[in-house]
């Protein structure tokens, strides 16, 4: 039998990517200026981390059935704090991209294989309930972290974000290399380098897989435009601080954690599929009133982030239902089932933060509009979804 490894374990390394993409967020019209530089070069700092992320999963997760998901882990983890001190001693914009980058393969190598592991040890509900679980103790990473971070550039300057970044890398590796069992089915198995990639064309004539990605993709899209664009709006536009954004992220954390706990309850009564259709409409829902909310003079950081904090249950329930359901189309793959759909996730991410950072310094509701046609597409990519086995 498997060894389970550890709710501790799967949050820390779930944990180094939320960090990342959100402690540094409030921190991006200071870099800005520091680097005397636009605001949309600057936001190459999210969008190379996504594009790393992706990248990274389509490369870690088949790699990871055949040689294991402990090595992968440990080295992303390493990966991810040299990163973090290059980004601390960065002297140009360059560098800096280049230390994101780093950050981004890293820990986007954790953040995958943290659900392939998690797939490894249940079943299909199971899973998903477990990465709701895990999720919702993880959460608190980015609702405590762009606040975090915003005090911490506000006191002692942005190189203490990554020197902060650093520090979360190092504890992890630790708790990783003394606590982490593999779990990969089939390590140790001979095969080819191209084998190793074989699962790709098999998951993507997978229709469920298929519907459950991009339904995973669009939802994430949305928050990663938000994420792009919202400092911009409440710095730039609404005219306030940035520990004001950091401060009203905490609202949209918490309403993710909510719709967390909803799905860890609820999942395995009314199933993966029903859970992650009503997440969807709850989101849907939320946006549109949220945009309906931007067009109007009453568009304040209370307003912009409460009704996103509603989406954020929607999400809550979404997210870990699509993932586990995408990552059930081949149990026995799922370390390239998870990098792959990773991938497809944080680069339409990834897409939708150069779209955004252009768009919103000429038109801020762009926002908005975006997140709200994000949603109407995973929306029709679920409509349909198969009832499937719980295995």
């Amino acid at each position: 039998m498997t060894a389970k490894p550890t709710l501790t374990v799967l949050v820390a390394i779930s944990t180094l990517q939320p960090i990342a993409l959100n402690m540094l967020a409030p921190a991006t019209p200071a870099l800005a200026r520091n680097f005397a530089t636009s605001y949309a070069t600057i936001q190459l700092t999210l969008t190379l981390f996504l594009v790393a992320v992706a990248l990274t999963q389509l490369i870690v997760g088949p790699l990871s059935d055949r040689y294991g998901r402990r090595p992968c882990v440990i080295a992303g983890t390493a990966v991810f704090a040299v990163g973090s001190v290059l980004g601390a001693l960065a002297d140009s914009a360059g560098t800096l991209l280049f230390a994101r980058v780093l950050e981004g393969a890293g820990s986007g190598t954790t953040f995958a294989l943290a659900r392939a592991i998690i797939r490894d040890t249940a079943g299909r509900d199971q899973a998903a309930r477990q990465i709701a679980t895990v999720t919702m103790v993880m959460v608190v990473a980015p609702m405590i972290t762009p606040y975090l971070g915003g005090h911490i550039e506000t006191n002692f300057g942005w190189r203490m974000i990554f020197w902060s970044m650093a520090a979360a890398a190092a504890i992890v590796l630790v708790l990783v290399g003394i606590r982490l069992p593999e779990t990969a089915p089939n390590v140790g198995v001979r095969t080819s380098l191209t084998g190793i990639f074989r699962a790709f064309p098999e998951l993507a004539r997978d229709r469920s897989f298929i519907r459950n990605a991009v339904a995973l993709a669009m939802t994430s899209a949305a928050f990663f435009a938000f994420i792009a664009a919202a400092p911009f709006i409440v710095v730039e536009t609404m005219g306030r601080g940035s520990d004001t954004y950091g401060a009203y992220f905490i609202i949209n954390a918490f309403g993710y954690m909510v719709g967390n706990f909803a799905m860890s309850r609820l999942v395995l009564r009314h199933g993966t599929a029903t859970m992650a259709w009503i997440g969807l409409i709850i989101s849907f829902v939320a946006i549109t009133v949220a945009f309906v909310i931007a067009l109007t003079p009453w568009w304040t950081p209370l307003t912009l982030f409460l009704p996103l904090a509603i989406s954020a249950i929607g999400n809550g329930l979404t997210l870990p239902g699509a993932t586990a359901a995408a990552l059930s189309a081949r149990p026995e793959l799922a370390g390239s089932a998870a990098g792959l759909a990773g991938a497809i996730q944080l680069g339409s991410g990834a897409l939708a933060t150069v779209a955004i950072s252009s768009l919103v310094a000429h038109w801020p509701p762009a926002l908005m509009a975006m997140m709200w046609l994000m949603l109407v597409v995973a929306l029709l990519a679920l409509r349909k979804e198969p009832r499937r086995r719980k295995d």
